[in-house]
């Protein structure tokens, strides 16, 4: 893909640096881009948060319809480690998405695009690391990991694949944002407007 680059400015304001740049303008449009991953609350590790609110409504139950003091106190020891468990994992992951979130936002990332190569999926039995590359860049995770990175969940049916050609947006080995390229043939598209 060709870059757009500013104005010559001795020249005037209607003539490019070069005589493609017309020409790579147009071939960008011709290239479709799908957004199959991006950091943000719904990539949030929702579940690592809340299991340790299973047992809360159970506990509320205990203590709002006690059938002695002894149910009554397990109700109130229920919510007590329901709340306290539900606080340590708060602290030990929204630090984090946040960290990662912010330098999302801010563009702090490299951005590297080309073919996924070396692509090793998740072992059936075993640890469930998965392992690509593109361009080069090395990129590895632990499959269904709770992060709000890019972790290629659900195992074995995850988007990435040996070939894609992708546009990744990375920072300190979190995978923020996965683009999927694909090209679009002039030829096939539709040029009729309803």
């Amino acid at each position: 893909m060709g870059t757009i680059r500013p104005l010559n400015a001795k020249s005037d304001a209607t003539t490019w640096d070069e005589p493609n740049e017309i020409d790579n303008i147009a071939s960008m449009a011709q290239e479709s881009v799908q957004t199959i991953f991006e950091l943000g609350f719904r990539s949030f590790p929702w579940a690592s948060v809340s299991h340790t609110l299973v047992v809360l409504p159970i506990g509320l139950l205990l203590m709002r319809f006690p059938k002695s003091k002894r149910f009554a106190l397990v109700g109130v020891l229920m919510v007590s480690v329901a709340l306290f468990f539900f606080l340590i994992s708060l602290v030990a992951v929204v630090p984090d998405f946040l960290k990662q979130r912010s330098a999302y936002l801010s563009g702090k990332n490299m951005i590297v695009e080309g073919v996924v190569q070396d692509f090793r999926p998740a072992p059936l039995i075993g640890p469930a690391r998965e392992s690509f590359s593109v361009d080069g860049v090395p990129f590895s995770y632990y499959a269904g990991a709770n992060t709000p990175c890019f972790d290629d969940a659900p195992f074995h049916k995850g988007p990435i694949r040996e070939g894609l050609d992708v546009r990744i947006r990375y920072y300190e080995g979190c995978i923020q944002r996965i683009d999927i390229l694909q090209k679009v043939d002039p030829k096939h598209e539709s040029t009729a407007k309803p």
